[in-house]
């Protein structure tokens, strides 16, 4: 996660307030995202052309911690969200024809789990891999293998600081679509928390409660890298514009430091 200085902070309850001289945020329009986030919960409630494999996605968390196991990093613990994360995107990118990390429109694996991992926050990271047999099913270890011998993808496999994973498999036929979508979780939030919110209060109370707590975070687009305002304890609260936002929690890193973490993606009405 990117490290930035850390910032003095103020006795009180967490508010969202700007720091002083931060760069004026702007929103994402939030219906591309509302409609991205029904889309991929429609695929998950109704795949298409065939069914997700939870034994097949079992198998691959197997074999990841194996490989994991035999090369040092710690096992990965499998996550739900990023479960539906990685499901959804198999069974999108099976309706959409675009094989890739990046849709048609823009979204990425960070705005996806944003989306539909609610209660996360970390680092998250997405491998890929499509693959149908000459003769027979496709096979956990065939799509495990393609991976292993990727340099991009072993990273992904072997990344020491990713705690947690969630593998969604779609089988059409003799067609296999296989996600993984990785992430460090830093921290976790009490519950669920909403995607569409009234008011920048209901974006801080879903933080308040957070394991460990956060205390300062930042907002940007969806997916997005640029930070934009940022809110920190006892600072008089202002107002974030309307539209579709992803938190960006300041986790504490050392000794006046902070890492910048992915959160979940609101839609402020």
């Amino acid at each position: 996660m990117r490290s930035i200085a850390r910032r003095t902070l103020l006795a009180g309850g967490l508010a969202l307030a700007a720091t002083p001289g931060s760069t004026p945020a702007w929103a994402a329009p939030p219906q591309p995202w509302m409609a991205y986030e029904r889309r991929l919960r429609g695929l998950l409630d109704d795949p298409p052309g065939g069914d997700f494999d939870p034994e097949f996605e079992e198998t691959l968390l197997d074999l990841n911690n194996l490989i994991r196991r035999r090369e040092g990093p710690a096992p990965l613990a499998f996550d739900a969200g990023l479960t539906r994360a990685a499901r959804a995107h198999a069974a999108d990118m099976a309706v959409t024809g675009v094989f890739d990390h990046i849709t048609r429109e823009g979204y990425s694996a960070a705005g996806r789990v944003g989306l539909l991992a609610r209660d996360l926050v970390g680092a998250p990271g997405e491998n890929i891999a499509m693959r149908r047999n000459a003769a027979g099913a496709v096979r956990p270890d065939q799509i495990m293998n393609q991976w292993r011998t990727s340099p991009g993808h072993r990273a992904n496999l072997l990344q020491p600081g990713f705690t947690h994973v969630g593998y969604g498999v779609l089988r059409q036929g003799p067609r296999v679509i296989a996600v993984g979508a990785y992430a460090e979780v830093a921290a976790r939030l009490p519950g669920p928390a909403p995607l569409r919110v009234g008011s920048s209060d209901e974006i801080a109370r879903a933080l308040s409660n957070a394991n460990p707590t956060i205390r300062q975070f930042s907002v940007s687009e969806p997916g997005g890298e640029v930070l934009t305002t940022t809110y920190v304890e006892g600072r008089p609260p202002s107002v974030l514009q309307p539209g579709a936002w992803q938190l960006r929690p300041h986790l504490s890193s050392g000794e006046h430091r902070y890492q910048v973490a992915w959160g979940p993606v609101f839609v402020l009405s």
